[in-house]
């Protein structure tokens, strides 16, 4: 449990450092979506790493395939969402998701170890 609250963390402020940096970046209209995708990103690793760690003594490989498939299924759908049903503007919405999932995807497995 110790290993997912640090991951909680982690990927808490490593999103919010990231959508600092953005908010800069992105024309006012867009700013919701970037929060949108900040706060989906947020979910979908903690459901990513809980999936990992649930296969980590059977088989981690299985356990990150299974949070990359969840990952590229919220992302096509994200981006279905946004450009249909919202018409928010995609690049940044996108991009934003995109970059949140893999800045935190890159030190997930330093705390699958603890």
């Amino acid at each position: 449990m110790r290993g997912f609250a640090l991951y909680a963390a982690a990927t808490l402020i490593a999103i919010a450092l990231l959508g600092a940096i953005g908010w800069g970046f992105v024309a006012p209209a867009a700013r919701a979506v970037l929060l949108a995708s900040a706060a989906l990103a947020m979910a979908v690793q903690l459901i990513a790493y809980g999936i990992a760690r649930r296969f980590l003594r059977r088989n981690i490989m299985v356990g990150w395939g299974l949070g990359s498939l969840l990952r590229l299924v919220v992302l096509v759908t994200y981006a279905v969402m946004v450009a249909r049903v919202w018409q928010a503007p995609l690049a940044p919405a996108l991009l934003s998701f995109v970059a949140f999932v893999f800045v935190t995807t890159v030190f997930e497995p330093v705390f699958l170890k603890q």
